[in-house]
């Protein structure tokens, strides 16, 4: 606990408690609608954002979000028209990577920095981050109040959405551009590689357990926020990377919580 004593502690464990609900709220939608390569895939396309950003020297957080939600509309649009979700990030998957790879080679990045947001670091997000977590987490929950149901009735069955008087349009794509931000604002926590962890993990822990759509909403946010808490400590007695033991700790839990359910029967 002795990580909590310092301020960077304190704002990493705000920061990703932020991040954890955000992310795991959204990433039940993901879980059920069977998008989970969709998270992945917007993450890696958002290289694409950092490498124009270090390239033309421009500020990372502003295009990476721009590349993210105009990726998420595209694949959006696609899969409105035919294209799987995940067969739209397939096909931009590692072209996007390449680019922004070139894009920061030619930039003459250093190495740190690159890993820097390839695997994050919760550990260095000052303030500014927080508030900016604070007001996307914010956004998220009251989509998920408001339109939670709306989402779940898309997902099973469009037509009787449209019955319904359901805005089918404005609800899929508000969900796949809180997505996008939400993906980009944990990319400064967990970094590309790891971000889609956040937002698949703790749901399909969730889904293991939960008997009902609303226990899985409210359960998939407690797995993340207690992984968080918990890598956090871990990575701090044991000196290892902060985001890659909050994943692990993830991990753990799902491997737990898939043994409970193939034991319980």
């Amino acid at each position: 606990m002795e990580i909590f004593l310092y301020e960077f502690g304190i704002l990493a464990l705000i920061g990703g408690v932020l991040s954890a609900v955000a992310t795991s709220l959204l990433g039940s939608v993901v879980v059920l609608r069977k998008m989970s390569f969709f998270g992945s895939g917007i993450a890696h396309l958002s290289f694409i954002g950092v490498g124009l950003a270090l390239f033309f020297k421009f500020p990372p957080t502003i295009v990476t979000l721009a590349v993210a939600m105009a990726a998420a509309i595209i694949l959006g649009f696609l899969a409105r028209r035919g294209v799987h979700e995940d067969i739209g990030v397939g096909i931009l998957f590692s072209t996007s990577m390449a680019l922004g790879i070139i894009l920061i080679y030619l930039a003459k990045i250093d190495n740190s920095r690159v890993m820097a947001y390839l695997f994050g670091d919760i550990l260095a997000i000052g303030w500014k981050d927080v508030v900016f977590s604070s007001i996307v987490t914010a956004l998220v929950v009251l989509y998920i109040v408001f339109f939670k149901d709306h989402i779940i009735y898309i997902t099973f069955d469009e037509d009787f959405s449209k019955v319904l008087g359901i805005n089918i349009p404005f609800v899929y794509y508000t969900f796949l551009i809180l997505l996008a931000v939400s993906i980009v604002v944990s990319m400064n926590l967990l970094g590309i590689v790891l971000v889609s962890a956040m937002v698949v993990v703790p749901a399909a822990s969730a889904s293991l357990v939960s008997r009902t759509y609303q226990g899985m909403f409210k359960l998939a946010p407690l797995i993340s926020v207690a992984s968080v808490f918990f890598g956090l400590i871990f990575s701090w007695n044991f000196d290892i990377p902060a985001g890659a033991s909050i994943v692990l700790v993830q991990g753990i839990v799902f491997l737990f919580t898939f043994l409970v359910k193939i034991l319980s029967g």
